[in-house]
């Protein structure tokens, strides 16, 4: 049993605490678990490296699971996702798929989800590439295929504090006037097997949305910015600095702790607007049409931090997707460059901070991302002193170069 097949037994107990069993289709367990009327799911493409589970006598339920958790970002991902929806929607898949999890019969998630909402559903669930914060994210159907909503269950302590968070956040956002984002309606929060569990509806996401352009990304990310007011500090006095600090002392006697808190106190202390970011602004959680962006997964929401951040958060993970060090080379152009669109300067962000907020960037996703462990668990960005402390070298020094040219005028001036 590796650590991908121990995971998805982890998942199978909270979600189904009456009891579930990984195993291959075998004949006897199969008449054993229809004699307690108990139900199968499929770890697709197989227990060894699940993405999704999905139901296995259910085939609708199973190719409307496909096609709503498929990322489609290729040429190759789209054929994949087409075979598979293909081979449910015919009932070929479980002939097909060799993994079985077998649950028994009793009250499972899909029993309380059923409850919660006061209707019949069936469900498909996301497992993901692994990652410190994965968690199931189940897609609620209804009997005739209609998407209902998304659920989230926590599974660990990290998780339940981010279902917890984006709770927290759905609430706000739903009283927040977001000229062209759409978020999410909260459609349920409680508990379930001892973890919080969050139901959230569906946003019309499809084939009439696409990713956004650089136009409609910075127009978002300047609307999630006034989430907050908008305030001007120098980055000494800023609440978010010395938030930021405790953070990095908190990681203790880690060995990336020290260079962080030095990189932290080297940056010139200059004047930034600070406002609301996302967290986790990517390709996955954000749609577009010409009009409006759809975005999801709000669990990072903070309200105080350098404007900008979202728009480098996105543009890393865009840039990385090929390879991380040759990525990041373009990231520290292409994330200046974004930093210094009219749009952002808008905000009051000057051309003598630009550097220096990129740095702050870096030093809070390093910070983030050693608190949560995210190295333990292979992600491709999660090994900060192998691409982000050499990255943060370079730009301390650009910071302290362009702070000298403090008298620069605002961007997008010239």
């Amino acid at each position: 049993m590796n650590s991908e097949t121990t995971y998805l037994t982890d998942v199978a107990a909270v979600l189904w605490p009456c009891g579930g069993l990984l195993g291959p289709d075998d004949g006897s367990v199969r008449r054993l678990v229809r004699r307690d009327r108990g139900s199968q799911y499929l770890p697709v493409p197989n227990a060894q490296s699940p993405r999704v589970i999905l139901p296995a006598h259910n085939r609708w339920a199973a190719a409307r699971g496909i096609a709503s958790f498929a990322q489609g970002h290729s040429f190759a991902e789209r054929l994949r996702t087409l075979l598979l929806t293909g081979a449910f929607a015919t009932g070929l898949a479980p002939l097909i798929l060799r993994d079985r999890l077998y649950v028994g019969a009793g009250p499972g998630i899909e029993h309380a989800l059923t409850a919660a909402l006061d209707r019949d559903l069936a469900i498909a669930i996301h497992v993901g590439p692994p990652r410190a914060n994965r968690k199931p994210v189940l897609l609620l159907l209804s009997p005739a295929g209609r998407t209902i909503g998304y659920a989230k269950v926590a599974i660990n302590e990290l998780t339940a504090r981010l279902v917890r968070a984006e709770t927290r956040a759905l609430r706000l956002l739903a009283d927040a006037r977001l000229k062209d984002v759409t978020v999410p309606r909260l459609l349920y929060e409680g508990e379930w097997n001892g973890q919080p569990l969050l139901v959230q509806e569906a946003l019309p996401v499809g084939d009439q949305t696409d990713r956004p352009t650089r136009r409609q990304l910075l127009r978002c990310v300047i609307q999630i910015v006034n989430l907050a007011r908008v305030r001007e500090r120098f980055l000494s006095a800023s609440p978010y600095r010395r938030a930021l600090e405790e953070r990095i002392v908190t990681l203790g006697a880690r060995p990336e702790a020290a260079p962080l808190r030095a990189a932290l106190r080297r940056l010139p202390d200059v004047r930034i607007p600070f406002g609301a970011w996302h967290g986790d602004l990517t390709r996955w959680n954000i749609a577009s049409t010409s009009r409006r962006a759809f975005v999801w997964d709000w669990e990072r929401l903070a309200m105080d931090a350098p404007v900008g951040f979202d728009a480098l958060h996105y543009d890393l993970n865009e840039c990385v997707q090929a390879g991380v060090h040759p990525g990041v080379h373009r990231w520290l152009d292409s994330g200046s460059r974004l930093l210094r669109d009219p749009l952002i300067s808008g905000t009051g962000l000057r051309a003598h901070t630009v550097s220096t907020v990129m740095a702050l960037y870096l030093i809070d996703l390093a910070t983030r991302y050693l608190h949560d462990r995210q190295s333990e668990s292979g992600g491709h960005l999660a090994s900060v002193d192998d691409w982000l402390l050499p990255a943060l070298d370079g730009l301390q020094e650009r910071a302290v170069h362009e702070a000298s040219h403090a008298d620069d005028p605002p961007l997008g001036a010239v």
